[in-house]
């Protein structure tokens, strides 16, 4: 194993900033009590805010050169708008052509209600982004890619459930036999976002399939997983294992600004900085 430098970043979002524009005191005051720290801003249409903030990834991108990029999903705001995703792709075709630039998917991407992921929706992402979850080996290091959304809700595709749960299993488990140098997880949702037995919210998985989830990381030595989907950072730990929630390239829905995360891989471990956009 020797180094690399690889870009996470999540929550493009293309159209979130509309979806969270024109609203009244009233209901700015309504998210706060979700959590969620929503700006009173003029109402607009579109996602020419999101895309710009896009944009001003890319070029950050272009710039640190990785290895890689990992996208964690919520790549658009609804999947039932192709201009989001004609958008994106465009965008995305102007990261430099010898980066490659991998998927997980978020509920927003896989789910026609950005909740709820059926077995139409979860073909139409395939379809349109990819698979939905894999693995990937750089340098000895196997990245094994979730979609959370099924894990968060499996109500409508159990079997899509039980499939991940199988793939996830078999991955780490072959990762610790075959000694893998190093394991790092990757999703829309967090396991947890401050501890890993606090209690369910829209932001994290259900505990009842969390804690299975977190066995498994445990029982095959898995350190470090990377996650979005909560518009804020967040660095919490559990035992061993380090779950890195990181901030939105678009919209923020706390104090943390929008950005992307630069990660370093070597033998010492995984390291990992937030790094804002740039005006």
């Amino acid at each position: 194993m020797g180094s690399f430098r690889f870009v996470f970043l999540a929550d493009t979002q293309l159209g979130c900033y509309a979806t969270f524009s024109g609203f009244d005191q009233e209901r700015v005051r309504a998210y706060a009590a979700m959590g969620m720290k929503v700006a009173m801003v003029p109402e607009v249409t579109g996602f020419e805010w999101d895309a710009a903030h896009y944009r001003r990834a890319v070029a950050e991108i272009n710039t640190i050169k990785p290895a890689f990029v990992m996208i964690g999903g919520d790549m658009i705001d609804d999947p039932n708008v192709e201009d989001q995703t004609d958008e994106f792709f465009r965008i995305t075709g102007m990261i430099d052509p010898d980066i490659p630039v991998r998927f997980a998917p978020g509920n927003h991407d896989i789910a026609f209600d950005s909740a709820n992921p059926t077995a139409d929706s979860i073909r139409r992402y395939r379809d349109v982004f990819g698979p939905d979850h894999y693995s990937f080996r750089h340098d000895g290091v196997v990245f094994v890619v979730m979609n959370t959304t099924v894990i968060d809700r499996p109500d409508e595709v159990p079997r899509e459930y039980e499939t991940q749960i199988g793939f996830l299993t078999d991955e780490l488990e072959t990762a610790r036999r075959l000694g893998a140098a190093e394991v790092v997880l990757v999703g829309h949702h967090p396991l947890f976002v401050v501890a890993a037995d606090e209690p369910d919210t829209y932001w994290n998985l259900p505990l009842e399939r969390r804690q299975p989830i977190l066995d498994l990381i445990h029982a095959n030595g898995v350190r470090i997983g990377f996650a979005g989907h909560w518009h804020r950072n967040s660095v919490a730990v559990d035992r061993d294992y380090t779950q890195v929630t990181s901030g939105p390239v678009g919209v923020p829905l706390g104090d943390d600004p929008s950005g992307l995360r630069v990660v370093d891989v070597d033998r010492s471990g995984v390291h990992h900085r937030y790094r804002p956009l740039e005006g």
